[in-house]
């Protein structure tokens, strides 16, 4: 029973290196996946494979990131989700072979360096100046603020899931949301390598919360597992998202936590969701409960969330924030902006919600 129910997503050997069907043959992702597939490592440098492939990275994230190409977007930021699931995925796939060799790393410097550069450049007007997030008081009030902004889309979004989406729209909403669900807990794990003993005490206690507190029925992963199996789905191995923001979204976390230099950013990254999400669970919710469902029973992953991550995030300030920053004041602004990239990359998967659900158009 305890095994049922527990859902152990052991990742196939090589689920996330096959593109999809209609993958281009020049493109990014075809050229990855079969960079990835080769077993032997022992030609040191880059081939004239790999190289192509980067080179080709480089020109397709021009017409994504310079041009506005959201096909060239969507094929760049699906390879790096590949390639973090590299990271991530089953130890004795080929994909973890080349982690440590030069082609591979060279892909994910250029992604990261064109990705942190732009998404930077796009947040700047909201960041304080310097000074101001050496206070710990302004940076914990700041990032609180922004988490409770909404914005007209944000609030369609919500208001559209409580009170008028189909049950097939919701349905394709928790699918569309499982990925980051299923990793959330890697993103935690990674935020844990030392800094201070508090900050550690404090992550370990939500990896606590997630991990079901000891019980492995009511792991977070196992609840969500319970709420696709009420609505008759399950999460292919590659996503389903034909649209390149919800990877960019997830994506995000990954650039962050496997980056020392961004270890606050991913901190305070860290802290948005906590604060952004318990208004959008209530609303699913109250989705849930209109079409005669009892969420408490039958879809506890978001009743629950309710009421936790509004505890979360206080805790996550309080227990985090304010103590890196007392004790290292120019961790300020690498914090806020950390949280001024999850709130665009969570803007943009409301846009991507937004068109889903027939609010908006792409």
């Amino acid at each position: 029973m305890i095994k049922d129910l527990s859902l152990e997503r052991i990742p196939s050997r090589d689920g996330v290196l096959r593109p999809a069907q209609d993958t281009p043959a020049g493109s990014v992702e075809k050229l990855l996946g079969e960079c990835l597939r080769i077993t032997d490592t022992r030609l040191g440098r880059q081939n004239g494979h790999q190289a192509h492939l980067l080179e080709t990275l480089e020109r397709t994230l021009d017409k994504g990131i310079a041009s506005g190409d959201e096909a060239a977007l969507l094929d760049v930021h699906r390879s790096a989700y590949t390639i973090y699931e590299t990271l991530l995925g089953h130890p004795l796939s080929s994909g973890p072979l080349h982690e440590r060799s030069e082609w591979f790393n060279s892909f994910r410097h250029i992604f990261e360096e064109r990705v942190m550069n732009a998404d930077t450049e796009a947040v700047s007007h909201r960041l304080p100046s310097p000074a101001d997030a050496t206070q710990s008081g302004f940076v914990r009030d700041w990032i609180l603020a922004e988490a409770k902004e909404r914005t007209p889309l944000d609030s369609a979004v919500e208001i559209h899931l409580a009170e008028h989406a189909t049950l097939e729209e919701l349905a394709q909403f928790v699918q569309a949301d499982g990925y980051l669900n299923y990793r959330f807990y890697d993103a935690l794990v990674l935020a844990q390598p030392h800094f201070m003993e508090t900050v550690k005490h404090q992550i370990s206690r939500h990896m606590w919360d997630e991990c079901g507190e000891g019980d492995m029925l009511t792991a977070h992963t196992v609840q969500f597992a319970r709420s696709l199996r009420r609505l008759g789905l399950e999460l292919p191995a590659v996503p389903l998202w034909e649209d390149w923001r919800p990877y960019a979204g997830y994506n995000l976390y990954f650039i962050l936590a496997f980056n020392r230099r961004h270890y606050f950013k991913a901190l305070g990254s860290l802290a948005m969701p906590e604060l952004f999400d318990a208004d959008r669970d209530a609303a699913v919710v109250r989705g849930f409960k209109r079409h005669g469902f009892n969420p408490q029973k039958d879809f506890e992953f978001f009743f629950n969330h309710m009421e936790a991550d509004a505890e979360h995030g206080p805790e996550w300030l309080d227990g985090v924030v304010l103590p890196i920053v007392e004790a290292e004041p120019e961790a300020g602004i690498e914090l806020i902006t950390g949280g001024a990239l999850r709130m665009l990359a969570m803007r943009r998967y409301n846009a991507y919600l937004a068109h889903r659900l027939g609010l908006a158009e792409a």
